[in-house]
């Protein structure tokens, strides 16, 4: 053992709350069980002539109906859906399958643009009119693998970038406040909370989320899914509306790490209209990879070897405080089995990376000052240069796009009381101030975030033991963990150094909410984690099945429950 508290195992309340009965039980679909069920799975029941695409679209359609009045997972569903569905059923008689995502029915994020009858509007009704000129690359190559683009998830309004001092997370105008399916009064976290939550409401097979800081992972921590941030430029963006183009990403959530490594697999490559899907070439990684080959069980732990990076994200992160017995806990199993774990393979310059009690990039942390320098910057360019791009729109530009918010979304005072900004547009009123200019202090600020970030990651990946013995580690080791009204630090260093990240599901805390454990690695090592990741995954086993206590809900924002953890739970 390479730490030093001793480990205990933790016993968490069950999912049920005594007393409570499921409102929304998963009925089957033409007589087939498809409650979290993966992907082959449905794939043989299409085989066996037990289910179809459309019969399954159906179904799908037919929860969402029931579920989005309180749930608002769901902005828009594809009025073209069944019709897809039911000419790849004919496909598939005719010349079989095109691959495992043919008839798969897949929620995209409202900012991932489909040339379709939905809208995309990144959640505000500034864009509802607008149209897009095509498909976003992620879109084009989902069709390509037959998956069937069920419609659009909702989110937080314009990726939790038009509100920086009062918001609600996962609220958007267009698609209201998503909830989260275990309990509707807590935490949705990220602003890719529409994909996570529709993935483990049983509302789609998987979901598509995007990523500038913490949207893929942290949803998928409290939604007890599998959530994959790839390396930026391994997935392209183009058509997404951007929060930064500088730290943009997207990637899948799904139930199982091979469902989501099929995704992956199918929106992979190089993109001639995103310069940055051209950095796998020339830093030497494969373009694309069978990600789904890496999958693997319990035994590709032994001998493989894992960093802790205890300093502040372990030893005073207020979630992983508060989780770390029953965290430790799994790393002991890990050991049981094989895996070698290294305490202290700390970050360099942690402090000016990290606030020590959590909350991401807090407010006046070193990360949080640079990050804005440039952020900023990168959001009204992002946006700006979205807008000029879509083939009608009455907003055309960001300043546009501002003066909308300003004149239909006036303060109210009070949160949920017809917008969710108290104080206005406060984040886009900030990246306007910029005019987009990309100056000195731009770039200095960009490349000290990235760079120290990038380095701190690689220096922890690479130990040196007290003998001096250099280990090649092959994964950092991170608490996926909320904290009250707040969420898990363990997204922003990978996310300013471009890094890849994955998360999986491994407990629950007292108020029904999934916590997980995370896994860092360097650049274009999304093969590595999953791998790892799907491991330890197959190691732990835990799903937890939502029960969605207080699903009548209206609370906004969510209950604060910090410090919480040590209170009486709702």
């Amino acid at each position: 053992m390479r730490y030093s508290l001793s480990l205990y195992t933790v016993s968490l309340l069950p999912g049920v709350l005594a007393g409570w009965t499921n409102p929304f039980p998963v009925q089957k679909c033409n007589g087939m069980i498809i409650e979290d069920v993966d992907i082959d799975t449905v794939q043989s029941y299409f085989h066996r002539d037990l289910l179809t695409a459309h019969q399954l679209t159906q179904c799908y359609i037919d929860r969402i109906n029931l579920l989005n009045p309180f749930f608002h997972t769901v902005i828009q569903v594809n009025p073209d859906a069944l019709g897809i569905a039911k000419a790849l059923d004919m496909e598939r008689g005719l010349t079989g399958p095109r691959g495992p995502l043919h008839g798969i029915p897949i929620l995209t994020k409202d900012n991932i643009a489909t040339a379709d009858k939905v809208p995309t509007t990144a959640g505000s009704l500034a864009l509802l009119n607008s149209t897009v000129a095509r498909d976003s690359h992620v879109a084009a190559l989902l069709r390509l693998n037959g998956a069937i683009l069920l419609g659009h998830a909702n989110m937080a309004e314009f990726a939790d970038y038009i509100a920086y001092d009062n918001y609600s997370e996962g609220y958007s105008d267009r698609g209201g406040q998503t909830r989260n399916c275990f309990n509707a009064t807590q935490q949705t976290s990220g602003s890719s909370s529409g994909s996570a939550q529709s993935v483990v409401c049983n509302l789609c097979m998987a979901a598509i989320g995007t990523e500038t800081d913490g949207s893929i992972l942290l949803p998928a921590m409290h939604a007890g899914i599998v959530g994959i941030k790839p390396t930026v430029g391994r997935v392209s963006r183009a058509g997404v509306v951007p929060g930064s183009l500088s730290q943009d990403t997207v990637g899948p959530h799904a139930r199982t790490f091979r469902d989501a490594a099929y995704i992956l697999d199918a929106i992979s490559g190089v993109d001639m209209r995103d310069n940055a899907t051209f950095t796998a070439v020339t830093s030497g990684a494969a373009t694309h990879a069978n990600f789904s080959e890496s999958v693997a069980n319990t035994t590709a732990l032994k001998g493989a070897k894992f960093g802790i990076p205890w300093d502040v994200l372990w030893s005073s992160t207020a979630g992983a405080v508060t989780h770390r017995a029953a965290l430790l806990d799994v790393f002991s199993r890990m050991e049981a089995v094989g895996a070698i774990i290294y305490n202290n393979t700390n970050i360099p310059q942690i402090r000016d990376l990290q606030n020590p009690y959590g909350w991401g990039d807090a407010l006046d942390t070193p990360m949080e000052l640079w990050a804005r320098t440039y952020l900023h910057v990168d959001l009204y360019n992002g946006i700006d240069g979205y807008l000029r791009d879509l083939q009608s729109s009455p907003i055309r530009s960001f300043e546009e796009l501002l003066a909308w918010e300003d004149t239909n979304n006036a303060s109210t005072g009070a949160l949920g009381g017809g917008d969710i900004w108290v104080s206005g547009a406060d984040n886009f009123e900030r990246a306007n101030a910029t005019h987009g200019v990309t100056d000195e202090a731009y770039y200095l600020a960009k490349l000290w975030r990235h760079e120290l970030s990038k380095t701190g990651i690689d220096t922890a990946l690479t130990h040196i033991t007290a003998d001096g013995t250099v280990v090649q580690l092959d994964g950092l080791l991170v608490p996926m963990t909320g904290a009250g009204p707040y969420d898990s630090p363990s997204s922003g260093i990978p996310a300013a150094a471009h890094y890849p990240a994955v998360t999986l599901p491994v407990g629950q805390d007292p108020w029904q909410l999934p916590f997980g454990l995370g896994i860092w690695g360097t650049a274009f090592s999304e093969a590595k984690l999953i791998r790892y990741g799907s491991a330890i995954d197959d190691l732990v086993r835990w799903r937890g099945k939502p029960q969605y206590y207080s699903y009548n809900t209206t609370k906004i924002p969510f209950d604060v429950r910090w410090p919480g953890f040590f209170d009486t739970p709702a």
